[in-house]
């Protein structure tokens, strides 16, 4: 009996070892976010704009843009930490989110991306890569068709060209939720919900831009997006096809935020490996 003992618990091991090889190996252990190496304000269009600077000084820089309403703060818990070990990452608050200014007029994507490239050009950054998600994805892409001179390569996720390429159930959402506000401002004069209308705002009528637009940018371009994401999977595909060097990622079991679900084992290296490459 003991021969065969031996033997049967030989190929028992010689199981277990074959199909521990095929269980996929853990994500790395996330990095421990980095300290501000610069947090401070840029003065730009009328307003002071918030942003902090991270990583290595003279690596390349990276912008990161915040989804609708959120701050330099929204990415401290997920891809900060990757992306401030191999590239000076730079942080911000657009304009009436964080301790930005909200200033005056109406506010728009193209007002928040002439913010951002005014602070660049006060900072004397000639190029940068961006990665955005939600309505800082679409900060991207109008940033990148505004000033293409600038911008490397992008990454955006969650991001819609306009209003129509949010699914109709969370648009329904957004559209009342914004008359809410504009009721409650009516009764309440209070600046701040005025400003949570104006922001939630931005997702009723913007962006405003057309597919052909995005035929324009000629820098490789990442889209990455929910397989249960707000945006209209449709919509999100046409992106990818409109843009002539962009390759997507459709994240399995994705929403819209909890992509950030996902950060450690797929998240991180994909865009890692699209900056590098």
């Amino acid at each position: 009996m003991t021969k065969y003992v031996k033997r049967i618990t030989a190929f028992l091991i010689c199981i277990i070892m074959m199909f521990t090889s095929m269980i996929p190996t853990c994500a790395a252990e996330r990095p421990a976010k980095p300290e501000a190496d610069e947090v401070g304000f840029a003065h730009v269009n009328g307003i002071d704009m918030e942003y902090a600077i991270y990583g290595a000084e003279n690596s390349q820089v990276m912008l990161m843009f915040p989804p609708n309403g959120n701050d330099m703060h929204n990415f401290d818990g997920n891809l900060l930490p990757y992306f401030a070990q191999e590239y000076k990452v730079i942080t911000v608050s657009p304009r009436g989110s964080g301790k930005s200014g909200r200033g005056e007029g109406k506010l728009t994507f193209d007002l928040m991306a002439s913010d951002v490239n005014e602070m660049l050009i006060q900072m004397g950054i000639e190029s940068v890569y961006i990665f955005g998600f939600s309505d800082g994805g679409n900060l991207g892409l109008v940033f990148t068709l505004a000033y293409p001179e600038k911008v490397e390569k992008l990454a955006i996720m969650g991001a819609n060209i306009n209003p129509f390429g949010t699914k109709p159930s969370s648009q329904i959402g957004i559209v009342l939720e914004y008359a809410f506000l504009r009721v409650k401002y009516f009764f309440t004069k209070n600046p701040d919900d005025a400003l949570e209308g104006d922001i939630i705002g931005m997702m009723v009528d913007q962006p405003t831009m057309k597919f052909k637009d995005l035929e324009k940018i000629d820098i490789p371009v990442i889209n990455i997006y929910g397989q249960s994401d707000m945006m209209l999977r449709s919509h999100s595909k046409k992106i990818t096809k409109s843009i002539p060097n962009c390759k997507e990622l459709m994240v399995k079991g994705g929403g819209h935020s909890s992509c950030f679900d996902y950060t450690d084992e797929l998240l991180a290296p994909t865009l890692l490996d699209f900056f590098a490459n």
